[in-house]
């Protein structure tokens, strides 16, 4: 995908992230801390946060 598509499919970028937001939620989080693969979401920040430990994993990671 070059900038020009990238550009043209995503109008926004929080239309962005909510697409990878989706996109990771179809392949689950795990954490990278403990292993859990339960986490809540955590919109003000963009990221997710363990339920058993707490560690917060961003879109981008993993």
């Amino acid at each position: 995908m070059n900038i020009f598509s990238f550009t043209a499919h995503f109008d926004s970028e929080e239309a962005c992230r909510n697409h990878f937001k989706q996109e990771r939620d179809k392949i689950g989080v795990k954490c990278q801390r403990c292993g859990h693969t339960h986490h809540y979401w955590i919109k003000s920040v963009w990221s997710y946060e363990c339920k058993s430990c707490r560690a917060r994993t961003s879109l981008r990671s993993g």
